[in-house]
């Protein structure tokens, strides 16, 4: 497995490919339930908790709604689009400040919990780098430069 992280590009949505039906097939809805209830279990306690509501009913409720979408990311019913329609990355997450750092921080939980499921390894490649590359579309804010950024080569 290669839990990579690239940079996203400020302002770029990059092509994603969703994860391939074997994913779904190995995992089965109740055990990618499990997945994200444990995902949401961890993320309340990270960097980026203040995101998501710290109240456990409500918590549950955002649980059983946003894997609906990954359900249907990952090939399996509609039950994403016909309870809201279409999804609309941007705007979704336009109340939150979404930053790079933010991002890893979110694919880091997410690879914490993924680290523990037993299917294959193509399986879960195939989750991870639709989940890499289209968490990008989350990031919202540019990043400040750091100094490191600015510092140019005399040669």
């Amino acid at each position: 497995m290669d839990y990579h992280i690239s940079k996203t590009n400020f302002g770029e949505t990059p092509d994603f490919e969703y994860p391939k039906a074997l994913f779904l097939e190995e995992m089965g809805e109740e055990r990618l339930v499990k997945l994200f209830s444990d995902f949401y279990d961890l993320i309340i306690d990270s960097d980026i908790g203040n995101f998501f509501p710290q109240e456990e009913e409500e918590l549950e409720k955002i649980k059983a709604h946003n894997v609906k979408f990954f359900i249907e990311a990952a090939g399996g019913p509609k039950y994403y689009t016909e309870a809201v329609g279409h999804f609309d990355m941007l705007k979704t997450h336009e109340q939150f400040s979404i930053t790079e750092k933010a991002r890893r921080e979110w694919l880091g939980t997410m690879e914490e919990v993924l680290r523990k499921v037993d299917i294959s390894d193509e399986a879960k490649q195939s989750f991870w780098d639709f989940l890499e590359t289209f968490s990008k579309h989350t990031v919202n804010v540019g990043e400040r430069l750091e100094l490191e950024d600015l510092v140019v080569n005399k040669g």
